[in-house]
């Protein structure tokens, strides 16, 4: 290898520690994780439902547009969440006080924070 190339990986390097340090510095890597919901249906969370599962059990499904916060119940802790619907998103709360939006037709799985509340609003974007 030569001098070039030995600076250029160490300076690659540096760059994802340091990537890494301000993802983590700034609570991002924590943060809950959304992606396209794949076959909710068969999931077991059909149109035009909100469902939250622990592991693949699951625990509660919502279908209302609220304007305030509903309690989760039996879903508090959820490991995640699909959001079936098509034009509507989904605020989520938790115990440390953030909250996070879900698009239409997403799931999202909760990483170290504890979901406790939901809203469904009929905005189609977050």
């Amino acid at each position: 290898m030569t001098g070039k190339e030995c600076d250029s990986m160490n300076i690659r390097k540096r760059l994802a520690v340091s990537a890494a340090a301000l993802a983590v510095g700034s609570g991002l890597a924590f943060a809950p994780l959304a992606s396209a919901a794949p076959q909710a249906a068969a999931a077991g969370c059909a149109y035009p439902y909100v469902c939250f599962y622990k592991g693949s059990t699951k625990t509660g499904q919502f279908k209302d547009v609220t304007s305030g916060w509903q309690s989760l119940g039996a879903s508090k802790g959820a490991t995640s969440m699909v959001n079936t619907r098509r034009d509507d998103v989904v605020y989520t709360h938790f115990t440390n006080g953030k909250t996070w939006c879900t698009p239409p037709k997403t799931t999202t799985t909760f990483n170290s924070w504890v979901v406790d509340k939901v809203r469904i609003s009929s905005a189609s974007r977050c």
